[in-house]
């Protein structure tokens, strides 16, 4: 099995070999260079080149394991395997530091193979390595960062349907070197969705957005509906589990509109239309007993099951159709007992949410909005302002709870969108000097809150903090002493004073 690079780049077909536990040597060229992987039951095993800086006497040279005078007894035809096993059987190198070389070496090999967008690949089953190689590597960071590292364009051209579903992982990975774009991508997929609206929500470029999803996909932190496949094999995959469908609507006669009343049907269409839950839509209380919850489906469906109406007018039909899949998804959730359960505890958690998203730090003054909007066929306009703010929510919401990544994806889609309003600056600011690698970028968002609102203690007194932490004494004193001024009563920044002095 061959084929190019541009087509089916290394990224994909070690998922691919991985997905279908496939053995065998994986050849790649590139240019000049040649590159080999060696996988067993679909589990990676070892990678070499033929570049001479990805060589192991290189390696063994930098990282000082191995004296030159030692390493000159070794012809350099010699493998990197051999020359491995021979310095151990001779105690001049330790196991641990052999492997230690030897992983670092892999996947060096594999960061600048993963980059190649053309060139050739060959996939041979009967070829196997010799040596039982098992370097230890965390593949889902490596594809991240090798996703992030591709040229937009080839990640986005990955993506040839619109209409393609994502879908969020059963059990999230916590991952704490995403970026604040990719947070926000995943914290927007809480369930089946189309590239499409995906791409509706992002609020990033076209090439930006499908670099990110295809990142997060690649990474196993979100599944596609489909991957583009080439190699022979079946894919190892668990059983569906077998969920019983729900019942048949009773059988309906058609009928002719007038025996149901046309108010009574556009009420009907307007609350599923505006329900926020299975039970808005059902229009039953969250207390319903199963036997009343398919009484309740049952007379739906004889007066309002889309074949009574298919001689009414043509824009009419549409829209039943669209209500009646929405009221058997719901039935079809709150009629099993465990899915239901579930069910109950998200709207509980999305409760809460909403609780503590209400005491989010209100706008401080009147923000311009854009003129931009950005439009989505399954939902009503929003401007670029309004959903910064709902954003800005979603993320302080996620910070009480303890979802710092999370917020940190939000605040900063909001400072990003609306770079104007001070709360979306400080609270990204604040997310973000929580991570050391990240304090000067936090305190560049904190100085543009306070230049926005220079009144405001609470964005001084986030300053202050960070200049503490990064041992800037006199700056964090100033701070404190302008947070005082703004606010006397200010009895953090007076202790934050007390600690300077």
């Amino acid at each position: 099995m061959n084929g190019q690079l541009s087509d089916q780049p290394l990224a994909e077909l070690i998922r691919e070999i991985s997905a279908k536990s496939l053995s065998g040597r994986l050849r790649l060229e590139h240019e000049r260079i040649h590159a080999v992987a060696y996988f067993e039951q679909g589990k990676f095993l070892y990678a070499a080149a033929n570049v001479r800086t990805l060589r192991v006497r290189e390696y063994l040279k930098k990282a000082e394991a191995v004296s030159d005078q030692d390493l000159a007894q070794f012809n350099e035809r010699v493998s990197d395997t051999d020359l491995i096993k021979v310095l151990c059987a001779q105690k001049l190198l330790s196991q641990a530091l052999a492997e230690q070389i030897q992983t670092r070496l892999v996947v060096d090999v594999l960061r600048l193979a993963l980059l190649w967008t053309d060139g050739a690949w060959e996939f041979d089953e009967r070829s196997r390595l010799s040596e039982q190689l098992n370097p230890a590597i965390d593949f889902d960071a490596l594809l991240l960062e090798a996703a992030r590292r591709l040229p937009a364009t080839f990640a986005a051209s990955r993506f040839d349907n619109p209409a393609e579903v994502i879908t969020p992982i059963d059990q999230p990975l916590v991952n704490e070197n995403l970026l604040p774009a990719e947070v926000f991508l995943l914290s927007r997929v809480d369930r089946p969705t189309s590239v499409r609206e995906i791409m509706a929500v992002s609020g990033l470029g076209h090439d930006e957005t499908l670099r990110h999803l295809y990142a997060l996909a690649l990474a196993g932190l979100l599944k596609r509906e489909r991957w583009p496949t080439v190699l022979q094999g079946e894919s190892k995959r668990a059983p569906p589990k077998k969920v019983a469908p729900p019942p048949p609507p009773p059988p309906v006669e058609r009928e002719q509109t007038h025996d149901t009343d046309p108010q009574d049907l556009e009420n009907l269409l307007l609350r599923v239309k505006n329900a926020r839950t299975h039970y808005e839509v059902l229009g039953v209380a969250r207390e319903v007993s199963a036997a009343e919850l398919k009484t309740v489906y049952y007379q739906l469906a004889r007066r309002y099951h889309p074949d009574r109406f298919r001689k009414s007018a043509a824009g009419l039909v549409p829209r039943i159709e669209a209500a009646f899949a929405r009221i058997a998804q719901a039935y079809d959730v709150l009629r099993d007992d465990q899915v239901r359960a579930s069910y109950d505890a998200k709207l509980e958690v999305h409760r809460k949410v909403e609780q503590i998203a209400d005491a989010a730090p209100k706008v401080s003054a009147p923000v311009p909005e854009p003129d931009a909007v950005v439009e989505s066929a399954a939902e009503p306009v929003i401007s670029a302002a309004e959903r910064a703010a709902l954003q800005f929510k979603e993320g302080f919401a996620a910070l009480e709870l303890g979802q710092k990544q999370v917020a940190l994806g939000l605040f900063a889609s909001a400072a990003r969108a609306v770079p104007s309003e001070p709360r979306y600056r400080a609270h990204y600011g604040l997310v973000l000097a929580a991570n050391e690698a990240t304090r000067r970028a936090a305190e560049a968002e904190l100085n543009a809150a306070v230049r926005l609102d220079p009144k405001n203690a609470e964005y001084r007194m986030m300053l202050a903090e960070l200049y503490r932490d990064l041992g800037l004494k006199l700056r964090a004193k100033g701070e404190a002493e302008r947070a005082v001024a703004s606010d006397p009563n200010n009895r953090k920044a007076r202790d934050l004073l007390k600690t300077l002095i």
